[in-house]
């Protein structure tokens, strides 16, 4: 059972999550030959305060 974590700023809306569900699930299921009942994605949505690149928040 693959399972996929994505985490990105908060701010994208439902139809985009659920467009880049359907696209990672059909990439894990080319390449590892499952089924699309057995990946799980979470996503995961940070603020940019909290998520940070050299030594500096992005927010």
């Amino acid at each position: 059972m693959p399972l996929v974590q994505i985490k990105w700023f908060k701010g994208r809306d439902d139809a985009t999550k659920a467009k880049t569900m359907e696209l990672v699930t059909k990439a894990m299921c080319e390449g590892c030959g499952c089924s699309p009942e057995a990946v799980t994605i979470i996503i995961e949505d940070v603020d940019r305060a909290s998520w940070g690149r050299g030594g500096k928040p992005f927010g």
